[in-house]
């Protein structure tokens, strides 16, 4: 039995803290045998130095009262309730409220505190009951002008504003807010501070901690500008209807068709040597290393620029109702100068990627925006499609494109918003030529007056090339990285001028009178071949 109680026989540490008439507490701990005593008044000091950390504090009354006399006597008369914050705060008193009406005002000074508004109201006497509130008369009136039935409160902007749209804000800020219901109201009406009128609108998150202070009494709330107001046209459902049965026909032959969606994103901006400038206008967090700065010129006017342009080779699914945002992305990155967009450039560029594919389908379906590039109804287009036709040797081919001003309902348009993800890691400036193509790239002002003058030095436009090369270099590497449902994007090179011909030639077996600068029907009016093959196909 001896043997058993020396089993259990072992050294213990003890800390006492007293906290006077209040409390006491006692902690222990154990200590083990064979540690050294030098080791062991250590490791006890940092125990007690973590206990106390962790101990409540309390103060008497008679504290409380000689500090508020101190504060009084350095800063002069303040409220009650402030001073007491401050002891709470820097001496860190956990004292409860002597009563509940206390508990109230220091729950109001903890809110002014972490809104930061000092002007926030301390005493809550004007909400005992049976008392008015101190502010109705503004908060009438705010509703007043946020309801907009006054004759000077009439905020519609123009005759288009319907239903819960609305091009125009209330007020720029709260403070403007404040300054324009005060202009309505009554004189010596009571004006709240900033932050009170702030916490009675509509929380912009409810699911935010913070959405517990707002009071919704003002049927407002703050919101970033959408931009995603859409214009209406007589033939939507139309042109919205054509698309549907595009996909339905895709669905139906998809073991022998190609379902394709092009589109050219913005012209993105590239600086001059050493001043580069952002690739995309908003901008997005991104990684960079520390003790380093990212940022470009704080200007946007540039005279060379590059424009992605965007090919779609949709994964055609087994129903319609199922998604056709998936397949393979190809990219291809043009200088506007000298390379613009052109109807026979998108489908040289879109053949070369066709036959480089697995697949040698006989349908192909296109589903494009409404751009002068894409539209089916020029003549250009046309001669386009009816080019590529013949050169794939099709024995389909539909080309359908957006209602007017609704290019969103191309699938591609989603892929702009990856391309931006990827925009956002990178500004963009052109590589230094020889000083004699400077001289003469600083004495032009637009694209226009750079086509003239290499018109005049036909070697300035492979001077301008060389020095944007690096910069599509950049992007390409830059789009390579991005992906669409775990498919990576590809880029291609755009189609030279040669290749561009040899396209057009394949019209040549249509009418050899054929002109590659055959743009207008006024321009192949005599060339009958031409409409009767459109006719006949």
């Amino acid at each position: 039995m001896e043997g058993l109680e020396k089993a259990f026989l072992f050294k213990i540490g003890i800390y006492t803290y007293h906290h006077g008439n209040i409390q006491n507490c006692t902690y222990i701990w154990k200590i083990d045998s064979n540690v050294l005593d030098s080791e062991m008044i250590n490791k006890h000091y940092s125990i007690r130095e973590d206990l106390k950390k962790q101990l409540q504090v309390f103060h008497t009354r008679a504290m409380q009262k000689e500090f508020l006399d101190l504060t009084e006597l350095y800063f002069g008369k303040i409220e009650k309730a402030r001073a007491k914050h401050l002891i709470k705060h820097l001496l860190h008193d956990s004292s409860t409220p002597d009563s509940l009406s206390e508990k109230d005002i220091d729950n109001r000074i903890t809110l002014m505190v972490e809104l930061g508004d000092p002007e926030m109201i301390t005493d809550l006497c004007h909400l005992n009951q049976g008392r008015p509130e101190k502010f109705d008369i503004f908060w009438d009136y705010a509703k007043t002008y946020l309801e907009g039935t006054a004759e000077n409160l009439i905020l519609a902007v123009d005759d288009r504003r319907h239903d819960l749209l609305q091009h125009l804000a209330h007020a720029i800020s709260v403070r403007d807010f404040r300054d324009q219901v005060k202009k309505i109201c009554p004189a010596e009406t009571e004006i709240p501070s900033i932050q009170w009128i702030r916490l009675q609108f509509h929380p912009q998150n409810p699911t935010y901690k913070s959405s517990i202070r707002h009071t919704g009494k003002l049927n407002a709330k703050f919101m970033v500008q959408a931009r995603q107001l859409r214009i209406n046209h007589m033939d939507t459902h139309y042109a919205s209807a054509i698309f549907r049965y595009l996909k339905e026909m895709a669905v139906l032959f998809r073991d022998n068709s190609w379902l394709v969606f092009m589109d050219d994103k913005h012209r993105c901006k590239v600086g001059e040597p050493g001043y580069p400038v952002a690739a995309v206008e908003r901008g997005k967090q991104v990684l960079v290393s520390c003790h380093t700065k990212f940022q470009v010129a704080d200007h946007d006017f540039t005279k060379c620029g590059i424009i992605p342009s965007v090919i779609m080779l949709c994964d055609i699914p087994d129903n319609i109702d199922q998604s056709f945002y998936r397949g393979k992305v190809s990219i291809g990155l043009k200088d506007p100068i000298f390379e613009p967009s052109d109807p026979f450039r998108h489908m040289t560029e879109l053949y070369h990627i066709l036959q480089k594919s697995d697949e040698n389908n006989p349908f192909l379906f296109l589903y494009t925006d409404g751009g002068p590039d894409h539209r089916v109804t020029y003549l250009r287009v046309q001669l386009s499609l009816i080019a590529i036709f013949i050169s794939m040797d099709l024995d389909y081919l539909v080309a359908a494109r957006t209602p007017p001003g609704h290019s969103w309902k191309n699938p591609v348009e989603r892929i702009m918003s990856i391309l931006n993800l990827g925009l956002q890691c990178i500004g963009l400036m052109r590589k230094e030529m020889i000083s004699e193509f400077e001289e003469l790239m600083n004495k032009c002002n637009s694209m226009a007056d750079i086509r003239k003058l290499a018109e005049e030095k036909s070697q300035l436009k492979l001077e301008l090339s060389n020095s944007l090369a690096p910069t599509v270099d950049l992007m390409e590497n830059i789009f390579e990285r991005l992906n669409l449902k775990d498919e990576p994007f590809s880029t291609y090179k755009a189609a030279s001028e040669n290749e561009i011909e040899e396209l057009w030639n394949s019209l040549l077996t249509v009418d050899e009178n054929l002109s590659i600068n055959d743009r207008t029907k006024n321009d192949i009016k005599n060339k009958v071949s031409y409409f009767f093959y459109l006719i006949y196909y």
